[in-house]
């Protein structure tokens, strides 16, 4: 950007380097180049091309890189976007008039042509933009750096822009691609660069202030479960309002109706930090949708969107500095013009208008998944697990199990082992926050035994718990009615219900039976029986016979 305004008289493009022969240039009808903060920025060059000689030549081949700047009759310029052809369109018009439509992408398009699936340890948000950025071939990295540090960031079948400006949004920051550079930024807050008159360069603008979403505080509520205690994350300051001379401040305003807040509780958050992050950057999202607008500038090709923007003569409640988050710019016969649209953390799309939705991939359902790992560092029995029907090489966090009667050191710990099927879902819809609900049988694993001998209406009556090494406890609520403890080594106890038995009996044929029904205790044994004791031995009954 140069230091003083370029009031664009004309366009300027070059072709993989090379500007354009003028007798192209004399072809274009319309270029547009358009610019947003949270999608990628998109070029359209329209020519007229009555011998498809544009069409049919090298010129404008796919794939070639494009550079489109703005000059004025001082031959000073402005670079509007550089980025790469994606599609041609031509157009067979009625009356034999064909022209050709060149459109394409800054390079960010590149980010969104694979989707993948990969785990990151003990890395920050800034890290992860620094990361990518160094896997794209001509980008570098333009980074405000963070501060939490995540354990674990897993990458799900997204593509790397769509990842990133998840991280992006949801810490507040912006992600965009410009001129080359990867941005992973705070909101700017430098000083507006381009000034504006309404009646001069600033044709028209159409401003709305509302109160509808403006709050005092927004409060982020998650849990600590190594701490076991609530995380409360707050904000009371929001920083994206417009700079206006005249109630620039739309929580105040709104506070004249009451207090108001806004509570996020399907948020997961890691630690204070995080939170406190979450609740800053809800609140920022929610101010700079304070005052929205569309305006029309001319001959300015250095309205930015992620810039501020100075506007004067629209009175003292709506002059000051906007911060601009989209841009079109259109050249054609009638000049050089600019849209710009102030939007906040807004896309600015229909469906965003209707009901802002955060960029999240929810998953609301579950899943299943194979256990990769059981040695937890902190023994809470947790296990991580691999999703291979997205990615066999990817692992997910530490996921904590399910337990029946899980408490302070009482329940049923049943880890499963290395390679083990389990259902799993995740907090909130969250794909970092999974929790494990149990295991799978398949055609590979089997359901235990005596189930699988059980017929077919009998299979519900029979209740079974199986170690891996074979140690089993079996309920039957058939008629046999009875509990059975199985070791791996034969040993049974049977608790009968049926008979009013108790049996136990080793796996060498010894036997102790209690029996109700006959009111007698039998101890059976091929082999000797020793009865010792360290006091007395008392033997007392109608009658003691001895053989």
């Amino acid at each position: 950007m140069t230091e003083k305004s370029v009031h664009a008289t004309k366009i300027l493009l070059s072709i993989n380097g090379q500007k354009l022969e003028e007798a192209v240039m004399g072809q274009v009808a319309e270029v547009i180049v358009e610019q947003h903060v949270h999608l990628p920025h998109m070029f359209t060059i329209r020519l007229y091309d009555p011998q498809h000689k544009l069409l049919d030549g090298p010129t404008f081949e796919l794939t070639k890189k494009v550079k489109i700047a703005a000059g004025d009759a001082e031959q000073r310029e402005t670079t509007l976007m550089e980025g790469e052809i994606t599609a041609v369109e031509p157009i067979f018009g009625e009356g034999m008039i064909a022209e050709l439509v060149v459109r394409g992408y800054d390079l960010s398009h590149r980010l969104y042509r694979e989707t993948k699936s990969r785990a990151f340890l003990n890395v920050k948000d800034s890290d992860l933009a620094e990361q990518i950025a160094a896997e794209i071939e001509g980008v570098t990295a333009v980074v405000d750096p963070t501060s939490t540090v995540y354990e674990h960031v897993y990458q799900h079948n997204q593509s790397d822009l769509a990842f990133l400006m998840q991280r992006a949004w949801r810490i507040g920051y912006e992600c965009f691609i410009e001129e080359q550079k990867l941005y992973f930024r705070k909101p700017t807050n430098k000083n507006a660069s381009v000034t504006l008159t309404w009646g001069a360069d600033l044709l028209a603008f159409y401003p709305r202030m509302t109160l509808a979403e403006q709050v005092d505080e927004v409060i982020v509520k998650g849990w600590d479960a190594d701490q076991q205690k609530p995380i409360v994350g707050k904000s009371q300051t929001g920083e994206l309002y417009p700079k206006l001379e005249k109630d620039a401040d739309g929580a105040a305003l709104a506070g004249k109706f009451g207090a108001g807040k806004l509570v996020i509780v399907d948020q997961p958050v890691l630690n204070q930090s995080e939170a406190d992050a979450l609740a800053k950057a809800r609140l920022n999202e929610r101010s700079g949708a304070f005052v929205q607008a569309h305006g029309l500038a001319y001959r300015h090709p250095e309205i930015r969107a992620g810039e501020y923007v100075k506007l004067e003569l629209l009175g003292e409640r709506f002059s000051g500095a906007y911060l601009v988050t989209a841009t079109r710019h259109i050249y054609n016969p009638d000049g050089f013009r600019t849209k710009f649209v102030v939007m906040g953390a807004r896309t600015g799309q229909l469906a965003d208008t209707i009901q802002p939705q955060p960029p999240l991939t929810r998953w609301p359902g579950v899943v299943t998944a194979v256990v990769t790992n059981t040695d937890d560092p902190q023994n809470w029995g947790r296990v991580k697990v691999k999703f291979p029907w997205m990615a066999d090489d990817a692992e997910s966090d530490w996921a904590r199990l399910i337990g029946p009667g899980g408490g302070p050191e009482a329940g049923l710990l049943a880890v499963p082992d290395v390679n083990d099927e389990v259902l799993v879902t995740f907090e909130q819809g969250d794909f970092s926050r999974p929790f494990v609900l149990g295991g799978l049988w398949n055609g590979q694993h089997a359901v235990p035994p005596p189930n699988t001998q059980a017929g077919q209406n009998e299979r519900p009556l029979i209740r079974t718990w199986h170690s891996r090494s074979g140690h089993a406890i079996t309920m039957y609520d058939d008629a046999s009615n009875k509990v059975e403890l199985v070791t791996a080594g034969g040993h049974t106890i049977t608790v009968d219900d049926a008979s009013s038995k108790i049996a136990v009996k080793s796996s060498g044929g010894l036997t102790i039976t209690l029996d109700d029904n006959g009111s007698k205790i039998t101890v059976e044994s091929g082999g000797d029986i020793d009865v010792k004791a360290t006091g007395n031995l008392n033997l007392k009954g109608m009658a003691v016979n001895i053989n």
